[in-house]
């Protein structure tokens, strides 16, 4: 394993995620100001560390108290209940995957993406913070895809998956 590898990947894909401020806090904000549903009790920030090279790796779910997602009905079609997308961000990729490559070759031990998400955590909750985001009334938390554990992000703690809507 090669530390000084990993901290020059950690750097440039936080230097790459600080280049999106401007864009997500603005999102952000626009989530935590709507007037959801009162089935609404939670937004639940997934992210999918395979598409830092494709997409915005991390998307919105919008939970109800039984940890499924809600939608509302307009004309029988099933809409998120969002004033924004659930994508939250339309951009091409947060860096390209030569990077992930170049990591890989010098540190063939390192994992790309569990350093992106590491990384994308710490960054995604200081635009929560800077959005205003920690007076937000429903529960919010970030969470790698499928994992066990979760950032609250209203506390800035970890917590088992599903705690803060008593699951």
């Amino acid at each position: 394993m090669s530390i000084p590898a990993e901290a020059a990947f950690r750097r440039l894909v936080g230097a790459r995620l600080a280049m999106l401020d401007q864009a997500l806090v603005p999102v952000l904000s626009a989530l935590i100001r709507y007037k959801y549903p009162s089935e609404v009790v939670a937004l639940d920030f997934d992210v999918f560390s395979d598409s830092f090279t494709s997409q915005f790796p991390v998307r919105v779910f919008f939970l109800d108290r039984s940890n499924s997602e809600f939608f509302v009905y307009v004309d029988g079609r099933a809409k998120h209940p969002s004033p924004v997308d659930p994508g939250l961000l339309d951009i091409d990729y947060v860096y390209q995957d030569d990077l992930e490559h170049e990591l890989v070759a010098e540190s063939p031990d390192s994992d790309p993406w569990q350093l992106a998400t590491s990384e994308l955590m710490d960054w995604f909750l200081s635009c929560w913070i800077k959005a205003g985001c920690k007076a937000f009334p429903l529960a919010a938390a970030l969470a790698h895809h499928d994992s066990s554990r979760e950032l609250n992000l209203k506390t800035g703690e970890w917590q088992a998956r599903g705690s803060t809507l008593g699951i």
